[in-house]
């Protein structure tokens, strides 16, 4: 409990004890209704007039109240110690080792911790190998960043209902029996249709976007025609002539092809190396935060497309609502996430 609690309580018990003496005569039951008033327990009024009655003050006595049978601050310390910082514990465990119930448990944790239950966050399966080589591909990746404006591409598979989205996946229903099939049932094929969206973007905005059914290889060619010639150069040409950007596209096999890096050079772009550019190294790329925040407004309130048209239209119109200021902000952030990286390693490193 926190000294201002004890002295509100304190100052409470007072003004009782106080109001009780100088209304003496009228009883305890004036005293009692006063203070009901304020929504005080009875007992705690009556108890405190019996205090007055016995003249032994107001103040609780060091030690008083109701004292702990299950979690005592020694039970607490061990409370903490069994879920502080771990994870495959549950509060069902730990009830049946306190012998107490699992609501007193998660009582406890709420009143007497500073634990909080909290989701995992899922990162890529790296190698020992490649978390070394993402601090020294960041390092370097850092100084050729260093005033330049960014310009990352990245593509992302569509389907025509996202039921992981969340909320997407819940229905409330007072009698699952009276739910119509459609509320509480979400269809899944074994092979859903799919649509690939490539984008590039850069503190300046959106490129026109490229969608590719899922059945389409999107190898070197395909990319080279349709993604750079085609919408990067333009994007390019419109909103950096000055050529202060470097173009910073991940390490998929077709970005780094012989054909498209002799293409980068006849074309002067300027491109972050392949010796630069650290291996499965999402977080220092906030397309991918990009990524989430476009299909959390395409799937929002559980819309689902029809067919694949429907959702390229859907996806057309979703771009053309995004806050440019927030595109600003997560393709900003990159030199500042691959300084991180540099300095103290990828994420389960830090």
């Amino acid at each position: 409990m926190s000294s201002k609690q004890v002295s509100k309580q304190e100052e409470l018990r007072k003004r009782i004890y106080n109001f009780y003496i100088e209304n003496r005569s009228q009883g305890k039951k004036h005293t009692v209704n006063h203070f009901k008033k304020e929504k005080v327990p009875s007992s705690t009024i009556y108890s405190i007039i019996d205090r007055a009655e016995n003249e032994s003050g107001h103040q609780r006595a060091s030690g008083s109240g109701r004292v702990a049978k299950i979690m005592t601050p020694t039970a607490i310390r061990q409370l903490t110690r069994l879920f502080d910082h771990k994870c495959g514990i549950s509060q069902r465990q730990a009830a049946r080792k306190f012998k107490c119930s699992q609501p007193y448990v998660n009582q406890t944790i709420k009143r007497n911790t500073n634990i909080k239950c909290r989701a995992k966050e899922i990162i890529p399966d790296r190698t020992e190998a490649q978390k070394a080589a993402a601090k020294i591909r960041c390092g370097r990746l850092y100084r050729t960043l260093q005033n330049l404006a960014v310009i990352m591409d990245d593509e992302s598979y569509f389907t025509l209902a996202h039921s992981t989205i969340n909320g997407n996946g819940l229905f409330y229903s007072s009698n699952v029996e009276q739910t119509s099939a459609n509320v509480k049932y979400v269809a899944k094929s074994k092979y859903p249709q799919k649509l690939l969206v490539w984008i590039a973007i850069s503190e300046c905005g959106l490129s026109e976007p490229f969608f590719v059914p899922s059945k389409t290889a999107v190898n070197q060619f395909v990319y080279l025609g349709e993604c750079l010639e085609k919408r990067l150069v333009p994007f390019i040409r419109q909103h950096h002539p000055d050529g202060q950007y470097i173009f910073y596209p991940d390490l998929a096999s077709s970005h780094y092809a012989q054909r498209v890096v002799k293409w980068y050079h006849d074309n002067s772009i300027n491109y972050v190396k392949k010796a630069e550019n650290p291996a499965n190294c999402p977080e220092v790329r906030p397309i991918e935060n990009f990524w989430s925040i476009l299909k959390g407004k395409v799937y929002e309130s559980n819309w689902k497309a029809n067919n694949l048209k429907e959702l390229e239209v859907r996806i057309r119109f979703c771009l053309s609502k995004i806050d440019q200021n927030l595109v600003k902000r997560l393709i900003g952030d990159t030199r500042r996430l691959v300084g991180q990286v540099w300095r103290n390693g990828v994420i389960e490193n830090q």
